[in-house]
């Protein structure tokens, strides 16, 4: 049986799309729902921020993602800038994958400040 170009492709963009990095979204919007950035007010103006990334998202870029939320977060709420503390950084270890490797899954997670300078 000979499978047609029209019959491959579709299953090789699939395949892709697993192995690239899951851009910045929140938590449950993308099709990728354990990934994306959540929040929670800790006290006056506080609030704690996490993202948890893609497997293929890097460290340093699931950090990113997190002070991005944060200086967003922030924005929204009518400050200008924030300073951050208790940063934390979680890998969970998970098979992945059509031959069910280890990846590592980051959530950074930090508590933020939102200020005006």
């Amino acid at each position: 049986m000979r499978l047609s170009k029209l019959t491959i492709a579709p299953a090789l963009m699939a395949l892709g799309a697993c192995a690239a990095d899951i851009p910045y979204t929140k938590l449950g919007d993308s099709w990728a729902s354990s990934v994306g950035y959540s929040d929670f007010e800790i006290g006056n103006n506080k609030y704690k921020v996490m993202y948890t990334g893609g497997v293929y998202n890097s460290p340093s870029k699931v950090t990113q993602y997190a002070y991005q939320r944060a200086k967003e977060l922030c924005k929204e709420k009518g400050f200008n800038d924030f300073t951050a503390s208790n940063t934390d950084a979680i890998n969970q270890q998970s098979h992945i994958g059509v031959d069910s490797s280890m990846k590592s899954q980051v959530t950074y997670s930090l508590e933020v400040e939102c200020k005006n300078k």
